[in-house]
């Protein structure tokens, strides 16, 4: 316990990188453009060079605080300046050791480290380190290789690599338009701060030329709105893309290993007997297409913001039991035994279909209303329509998904939530909490809502839509309810 060592000394600089980038650009752009006297620039700039210096005082004062330690059973975290805290994390109780090597860090031999438990915060790991690329070697050495030492699992060391069109479909499937959105607003903006308004009106213009370009006959109006939500889309798409190729996952005895990454190197080590559950995604077009996406729920693994905690970027129908058994044979997905029937179907078609008459009626409406506006209220109005219409296809197909599945002490739920379908297998244990619902029309219809909460970092519930009333009965009664 008493061998502590320090992270890597740039620790003083990562820390606070975010931060010493917007004074440190415009401070240099404004001495080179300043092409004169230095100390009238340092007289004009004092307050930021100030700033500077704090910001790096108070990273060596950090990184002097933050220590760690290799025990025989455990780590040791050593941190605070004033009060001092020392944490232990027992190797026997980690759930998953995280590794990510950045482009620019890894010239330099240099990777950030997240130890994570189940006890830990949601918002932070237990113990998250920047370390040389040997430190790291013995953190995994003392932690992540013991797992792979005990007994169970399937024996010797087994590999996938997926099929680089299954990235892309995983990519296809969790594009997200907002985050792309998100990402180029907040591009531009920082992008302002750092090289100044200059090149931020210059970047705007240019962009919204473009669109000019590329709107014909579209009211301005719709071929922004258009503009943004395509580009959006694409952002996200290549941003999933790039940061998922590379992908391969590893099992060894009890441990289950994920690399993935080409620009960012990332890596994750997980306690097979930790993870809570195995969660198979799929759009209407991949279901249609027979591809799934499988995603672990083990605590730590993809908790940063916009990462993806992927087993399989994509996986045919047919394929996908015998690749589960290649990496997680834990786990089966099992067919439906208890599922909605005929009666029913109008609860899944009602919300659609009155969505598609509500924006019908309205835009509709506009289009009279506003004579002056028709083309914008006929663009808008089909907008609005498209998406409905798809959702309407969308729970068409959710009737034929939706019921759960038994198979032994391996339970599987399928449900949809928005335009997505879920497939989610655990094991009987990793089910903490079961509700049953019924509204007064299921009452007359005969059948009932049945919410599972799996045991989850988030606490993340999973409703099983309009199920007979007697097979959800029964269904509690498998589990001892």
């Amino acid at each position: 316990m008493t061998n502590f060592q320090r992270q890597h000394p740039l620790y003083v600089v990562h820390a606070f990188s975010k931060y010493l980038l917007l004074l440190i650009f415009p401070l240099l752009r404004s001495l080179l453009l300043l092409r004169g006297d230095v100390w009238a620039w340092v007289r004009g700039t004092w307050f930021d060079l100030l700033i500077v210096v704090l910001i790096i005082l108070f990273g060596v004062v950090q990184w002097r605080s933050i220590r760690y330690s290799l025990g025989e059973k455990g780590v040791y975290v050593e941190s605070g300046f004033l009060v001092q805290e020392i944490r232990y994390l027992p190797y026997k109780n980690l759930s998953s050791i995280a590794v990510e090597e950045p482009f620019y860090l890894r010239p330099l031999r240099i990777a950030r480290v997240r130890l994570e438990t189940d006890g830990g915060s949601l918002s932070r790991a237990d113990a998250a380190l920047l370390l040389r690329r040997s430190q790291v070697e013995e953190v995994l050495e003392a932690g992540a290789v013991r797992l792979a030492e005990g007994r169970g699992g399937p024996k010797g060391v087994r590999t996938y690599r997926p099929k680089a069109l299954y990235i892309a479909i995983l990519s296809l499937i969790t594009s997200n338009t907002l985050t792309g959105v998100l990402f180029a607003s907040t591009f531009i903006s920082q992008s302002g701060k750092i090289l100044g308004e200059t090149f931020e009106r210059l970047l705007v213009d240019s962009i919204a030329r473009i669109i000019r370009v590329l709107a014909f006959n579209i009211p301005p109006a719709a071929a922004i709105i258009a503009a943004v939500l395509l580009g959006g889309w694409a952002i996200a798409f290549l941003m999933t893309l790039i940061s998922h190729l590379g992908f391969h996952a590893t099992r060894e005895n009890r441990l289950l290993s994920v690399r993935v990454g080409i620009l960012t190197k990332k890596e994750a080590y997980m306690a097979v007997e930790r993870i809570n559950y195995v969660q198979l995604r799929q759009s209407l077009l991949t279901k249609l297409c027979g591809f799934c996406s499988a995603f672990l729920n083990c605590t730590g693994y993809g908790k940063e913001k916009n990462e993806l905690a992927v087993l399989f970027p994509a996986v045919e129908q047919q394929d996908l039991r015998r690749t589960l058994r290649l990496i997680l044979p834990e786990i089966k997905v099992s067919p439906r035994r208890y599922k909605p029937y005929i009666k029913v179907l109008t609860r899944f078609l009602i919300p659609p279909v009155t969505l598609i008459f509500a924006a019908a009626a309205v835009f509709g409406l506009a289009w009279f209303l506003f004579p002056n506006f028709r083309q914008v209220s006929l663009f808008l109005g089909i907008m609005a329509e498209l998406p409905s219409i798809w959702w309407l296809f969308v729970k068409i197909a959710a009737y034929f998904h939706v019921g759960i599945g038994v198979r032994g002490d391996i339970y599987t739920f399928r449900f949809t939530f928005g335009y997505a379908f879920y497939t989610v297998a655990l094991h009987k244990d990793k089910i903490a909490k079961v509700e049953t619902q019924q509204s007064l029309f299921q009452k007359m219809s005969k059948c009932s809502d049945i919410l599972i909460y799996p045991f989850s970092e988030r606490g993340r519930r999973m409703r099983i839509h309009n199920i007979r009333q007697s097979e959800a009965e029964e269904f509690l009664r498998t589990l001892g309810c």
